[in-house]
């Protein structure tokens, strides 16, 4: 067997795979001799059937099967032995690879395409320098944060008829376009004020309702809150195309509360191991768990413009038009050429930060580290809101089991404790530019970050 390997681009080139009968037939013979022993055919013994009738009623197909072994084994071996960084994996070079005859052919020349890893050299200091945002909290913010616990610490009822300030409790299923159920779609069940509702029709719906009461209606155009409709339906990362639909909404109960006095009895509820006499240092308080929420958001946004600067930094190239045909090539009928062109650029970032996430990852490798043990502590802590630490017990252990038994929620685990510890080095690396919004100026900033 003869494999060469010839450059015919920047960062492409050609894997020559000359395969000779000698490379494959021993492999043929061992085959057919097995069809031969197992082989039942009338008129013959088993083992005892003549092996030209064998080649003939297999020998082709097995010929076809030793040989496509033969050459992708020899391939792999290739790009392992070479070092060779590919993109993908490599594609058929149907200009070169002729009409194969397998009936009277012994010899035969195969040729692949390969895309290749650029080299480039990433910097982890303070070199580089990324904007690290704080939100500032305005007035508005924090009464809305007050409303919220007075409404959360007051009095309940359940009147059977909804009013104007009350809210709704029940449960959420996906439907068609004709309000029908869709099967195995989305179902959850939630609770939202009425006054929270931005579009006045919906809103207007809601009003009169009472318990089993069922109206269809889309919860993004109800709310116009992302952030809102994904805490509805109980929506992770990777979920996204379940948010703009139609959900139908069944009312288990309406209820009705009375708010909470703004006194001491309240800040004691609220923060009950702290000693908080006054509505300033309520507030004050209060302002401190307001920028602590945020933190997920900016921690999101600078890891975002980090991975951007990193990217301008290594000055990566591609080899695109080899990578555009194996992205058609690996998502066979589910994108075609047109929306190719159009999601090339997203494409071509990620598969950017991939290279860029490999080099860091063997570089940094204890830093980034998340195990199996770190998973599962991360689940625990759902059991531990206070940080407290400690076993848990046979039961909460056979719970966090069962999480993990979920491939897509340990892997969705898994990328967020990923994306924390980028966070932590980039900034004990990075020359952080501090800078504070206030929360409109912030999600307008995130929202433009490509």
């Amino acid at each position: 067997m003869d494999i060469s390997q010839e450059n015919n681009g920047n960062l492409t080139a050609i894997i020559h795979i000359k395969l000779k009968e000698e490379d494959y037939i021993e492999s043929v013979n061992k085959q057919l001799n097995d069809y031969r022993r197992k082989a039942n055919v009338p008129g013959f013994r088993p083992g005892k059937v003549p092996m030209g009738m064998i080649k003939k009623m297999y020998g082709k197909a097995v010929r076809v099967e030793e040989v496509n072994k033969s050459v992708s084994e020899a391939l792999n071996s290739y790009i392992l032995e070479n070092n060779l960084n590919v993109l993908g994996y490599p594609l058929p070079n149907m200009e070169k690879t002729t009409t194969i005859d397998f009936d009277n052919q012994d010899e035969f020349d195969f040729f692949f395409d390969i895309g290749l890893a650029p080299e480039f050299e990433i910097d982890i200091s303070e070199n580089i320098k990324v904007p690290y945002y704080t939100i500032k909290i305005g007035e508005e913010e924090t009464e809305k944060a007050i409303s919220d616990i007075k409404v959360r610490f007051g009095s309940e009822e359940n009147p059977e008829v909804a009013e104007e300030g009350d809210a709704l409790q029940g449960k959420f299923t996906e439907v068609d376009e004709n309000g029908n159920p869709v099967e195995g779609g989305k179902e959850h069940a939630g609770y939202f004020r009425i006054e929270d509702i931005k579009l006045k029709t919906i809103q207007k719906k809601c009003i009169g309702v009472k318990a089993g009461d069922q109206f269809v209606f889309n919860l993004i155009n109800a709310f116009k809150n992302e952030d809102k409709v994904k805490s509805l339906l109980h929506i992770h990362d990777g979920e996204e195309d379940k948010l703009d639909l139609d959900y139908q909404f069944e009312i288990e109960k309406v209820v009705r509360t009375e708010d909470a006095e703004v006194n001491e009895e309240l800040f004691k509820k609220v923060y009950p191991n702290e000693e908080i006499k006054d509505e300033a240092a309520f507030r004050e308080r209060l302002v401190v768990d307001l920028k602590h929420h945020h933190t997920r958001d900016t921690d999101q946004q600078f890891l975002a413009d980090s991975i951007n600067e990193l990217m301008g930094q290594a000055n990566i190239e591609l080899p695109d038009d080899f990578m555009k045909r194996w992205l058609l090539e690996s998502n066979q009928g589910k994108i075609t050429p047109e929306q190719l062109d159009e999601q090339y650029d997203s494409y071509k970032k990620t598969m950017k930060w991939q290279l860029i996430d490999a080099k860091l990852q063997e570089k940094y490798s204890e830093a980034l580290k998340v195990d199996q043990e770190a998973i599962r502590n991360k689940v625990r802590a759902y059991f531990q809101p206070g940080g407290e630490g400690g076993e848990l017990s046979p039961q909460i252990e056979q719970i966090v089991d069962q999480v993990l038994s979920n491939q897509e929620e340990t892997e969705r685990i898994y990328r967020g404790l990923m994306d924390e510890n980028y966070v932590n080095l980039f900034k004990e690396n990075f020359k952080l530019k501090e800078k504070e919004v206030d929360s409109e100026k912030f999600f307008e900033i995130a929202s433009n970050t490509k």
